[in-house]
């Protein structure tokens, strides 16, 4: 044989002696690798697979809503101004206080205050006015003056109070008097009747007051 022929038939020889050794050291390799793995208290590496996650999204809840805008400020009703009617009825007058004051310094003893007629002389003139008290702790007793106002510079003042002494001695209630009308001309006198009713009796008597203008006055039983 030829030298060229052996070197041919050598390759042949190793090229199948390799073959075969890779064939054979294929597991032993992998057992090997397993082997070193238990050795180190390592894992064997895991294939590698293509990831099936998908992809990440933004939770709604985790985007920022826009500031819904902001309601507009509720106006305050216009204030009306009241009307000068509705100010002078709720307004009180400016001597309503005195006015109350002296209304409340009566004495409750007055039972009543009333004017009865107007008087004149001269250049001076003004009112009548009748006072009537009634004890309290005597029902069938009562008290009467007569009041001379007179009126200077739009003002009024007492001129003249005469009481009637007589009345405080008459037994019996007094349920009413009035004023008798003057004689044509007559300005300086005044007359006043009086029912009263005596404390024995139930049918009213009548009495008569005659008043004069700086004179005394005269009381009695009606003579009519």
């Amino acid at each position: 044989m030829t030298l060229a022929r052996k070197s041919s038939v050598s390759r042949l020889l190793i090229g199948a002696a390799v073959i075969a050794l890779a064939t054979a050291s294929g597991p032993a390799l992998a057992a090997a690798e397993v082997d070193l793995a238990q050795a180190t208290g390592a894992a064997p590496a895991a294939p590698t697979t293509p990831s099936t996650a998908a992809p990440s999204q933004t939770s709604p809840a985790d985007v920022t809503a826009p500031a819904a805008p902001a309601a507009p400020a509720a106006e305050a009703p216009a204030t009306v101004p009241p009307t000068a009617a509705e100010t002078a009825a709720g307004a009180p007058s400016a001597d309503g206080g005195e006015a109350m004051a002296q209304v409340q310094a009566l004495p409750v003893a007055i039972q009543d205050v009333q004017v009865v007629g107007p008087w004149s002389e001269g250049e001076r003139h003004g009112v009548w006015r009748g006072v009537m008290l009634h004890e309290p702790r005597d029902d069938a007793r009562y008290r009467f003056f007569i009041q001379q106002i007179e009126e200077v510079g739009g003002a009024f003042q007492i001129k003249a109070t005469t009481e009637v002494k007589e009345m405080a001695s008459i037994d019996g209630a007094v349920v009413d008097y009035r004023a008798d009308e003057p004689e044509e001309g007559d300005t300086t006198s005044l007359t006043l009747f009086f029912d009263i009713v005596p404390s024995d009796g139930e049918i009213a008597e009548t009495y008569e007051l005659h008043v004069f203008t700086g004179q005394p006055y005269t009381f009695g039983p009606a003579s009519n």
